[in-house]
């Protein structure tokens, strides 16, 4: 008879551990949520630049998770990376590509943490697709994504491989495309 009661006060204490650990993923959870929401609100705005994006085996709602690596860039400010563990398909994003670049909100306390806004081109999968299927039907070739031409362009730049009038004009044709 003692051997039930102690068996049962170690499953009680077991259930009591299991239910405390479940609450404080759930605080944290939510304390994770609203400091993005914040950050999202009152974040420093900037622009970001896919460097890497690596999948991860991990599946949000059946999502996948990618680890990515940033270079920011707050006005102002010496560009600096971020690692970032996100779901892509939150960022109104069809085309996801290295070289890409974002808006983003960064937190002022604490630069690493970030927020992604959107992509600083809106991307409009149903012109790319009808663009693709008119280049099949002309025999032409497809345009190229203008947003990473945008990115191509954009890192010929920074390297000094064009000029600023270069730069500029090639920028505004890319831009006609949209």
């Amino acid at each position: 008879m003692r051997t039930e009661g102690v068996l049962l006060a170690v499953l009680m204490g077991l259930w009591g551990l299991i239910l405390i650990m479940a609450g404080v993923l759930v605080v944290r959870a939510l304390t994770r949520a609203s400091r993005r929401g914040e950050v999202r609100k009152n974040g420093l705005p900037g622009e970001a630049t896919v460097l890497e994006c690596t999948p991860t085996r991990m599946f949000i709602n059946h999502r996948q998770v990618v680890d990515f690596l940033l270079d920011v860039q707050l006005p102002g400010r010496t560009p600096y990376q971020v690692r970032l563990k996100s779901r892509w398909h939150d960022w109104n994003v069809r085309v996801l590509d290295v070289g890409l670049r974002l808006n983003v909100k960064v937190d002022p306390d604490d630069p690493q943490t970030l927020v992604v806004v959107g992509p600083v081109v809106a991307q409009d999968l149903g012109r790319f697709l009808l663009q693709g299927m008119e280049a099949m039907v002309s025999g032409q070739p497809a345009p190229r994504d203008p947003v990473k031409a945008l990115a191509d362009l954009q890192r010929m730049a920074d390297a000094g491989l064009v000029t600023d009038e270069e730069y500029a004009r090639k920028k505004a044709e890319i831009l006609g495309r949209l």
